[in-house]
């Protein structure tokens, strides 16, 4: 099953194509990424929508940086693969973006993907580049999702049904 964290914001596009192909998910409060499979709990996935979001959260003084930071470092102790899924991009290598250039503040591809290296080098993180409308089977993929077996456990279960919930 895949946990969604609650705090998890403008994911209808996801929560839809989860419904339509029968993706059996719950929603609550994750520590550390917004997405994980309850089969494979050591990958998680932290989605923005942005490399604007990306940017604010490495540069939007203390707050921000920190808490993304913290996230970070808690998976890389943890022994927690972390991948950052960057939506409504043609990018597919932080190499890419040297030439992109943020609306709203002084940095540019340059520094951003400097940045973006320092956390890799740092923790580990792993950054994947996506369209908006592959977002769930990036999901999917990453997490090594296997629907199947799902479906089995709940063939063999006669009390429950594949549901979608919050918790």
């Amino acid at each position: 099953m895949i946990v969604i964290d609650s705090r998890e914001k403008k994911f209808e596009h996801i929560e839809h194509y989860f419904k339509q192909n029968g993706i059996c998910y719950e929603i609550r409060k994750l520590d550390t990424g917004d997405y994980f499979n309850t089969d494979n709990p050591s990958v998680v996935i932290d989605r923005k929508a942005n490399l604007q979001e990306v940017c604010t959260n490495l540069s939007n003084g203390k707050t921000n940086y920190s808490r993304f930071v913290r996230e970070c470092r808690r998976a890389f102790d943890e022994h927690i693969r972390f991948v950052v899924l960057i939506e409504g991009t043609n990018y597919k290598e932080i190499k890419d973006i040297k030439n992109w250039q943020s609306k709203f503040s002084r940095h540019n591809g340059r520094w951003l993907s400097n940045e973006m290296f320092r956390l890799t080098m740092a923790y580990k993180v792993e950054w994947k580049f996506c369209r908006k409308n592959e977002t769930p089977k990036q999901i999917l993929e990453v997490l090594e999702y296997d629907q199947r077996r799902d479906q089995r456990i709940y063939d063999n279960d006669t009390t429950s049904q594949p549901v979608w919930y919050q918790s």
